[in-house]
């Protein structure tokens, strides 16, 4: 069943326990020190979400680097699989996600936008451990011995981990 941005929104809201609202169009949250941006857009009717995931690349990014990277930007030629992009004024790298209301389920977005901040938060984890010298992370199962001291931050974590 299809749903408007509010209907998303107000799902997620009830997920997480937190009151969310678009303001002018847009619902800004923060998760640990991850931000995401929920956008409004009319016309075609679409929830775009998106998380600035990195300042810069590294100098120089690695050729592996590279290739994930562009490897991401073929989830635009599907609804709600998340690509990266870089702004070509700022040359922030950040993650994006489209989700047309016409097929959005709104009890389904709390685990699409859980989906999209694990990938949002594991991608900007992928950029920092590069510029500072430490191997990526591919997957981090907390339950792996052999996992990295360093794991990732919850998307969903204890009560003021995400703020709105």
């Amino acid at each position: 069943m299809a749903c408007t941005c509010e209907d998303a929104l107000a799902a997620l809201s009830a997920h997480l326990g937190l009151p969310l609202q678009f303001d002018d169009g847009s619902c800004s949250l923060r998760i640990g020190d991850q931000p995401f941006t929920l956008r409004r857009e009319d016309e075609p009717e679409r929830l775009v979400l998106s998380a600035l995931v990195a300042d810069d690349l590294p100098d120089p990014p690695s050729r592996k680097l590279v290739y994930d990277l562009l490897d991401l930007g073929f989830g635009l030629l599907h609804d709600g699989l998340p690509v990266v992009a870089r702004d070509p004024d700022s040359g922030f790298i950040a993650a994006f996600a489209v989700f047309p209301c016409a097929t959005l389920v709104a009890a389904e977005f709390p685990d699409a936008f859980h989906k999209f901040a694990a990938f949002a938060t594991a991608l900007a984890y992928r950029i920092d451990a590069e510029r500072a010298g430490r191997p990526p992370v591919p997957d981090l199962d907390p339950a792996d011995p052999n996992a990295p001291p360093e794991p990732l931050p919850p998307v969903f974590g204890a009560a003021g981990f995400i703020t709105v």
